[in-house]
């Protein structure tokens, strides 16, 4: 079983903005860029014309930069 699931792009925006740190989230050309909860910056590259699906591999590599752990996730995930 996966610890993190497949993600939307709206879920996707949604996980970005709960997991960063409020107001720091802006998407300029084809990124992501914030800040995590500790105040680190990140960056999600978009590929241009991408799949409408997050695959579990990518959000699980886009939570370790932002710091969330697996039960952190499936948390925000059951209140979806």
């Amino acid at each position: 079983m996966n610890k993190y699931f497949e993600l939307n792009r709206n879920e996707f925006q949604r996980f970005l903005e709960y997991f960063s740190l409020p107001g720091t989230l802006r998407f300029r050309n084809n990124k992501w860029l914030g800040l995590n909860r500790e105040g680190m910056p990140f960056t999600v590259h978009v590929k241009h014309g991408s799949s409408r699906k997050y695959s579990p591999i990518l959000i699980e590599a886009i939570a370790k930069d932002l710091k969330v752990t697996p039960d952190e996730f499936r948390r925000w995930y059951e209140e979806l």
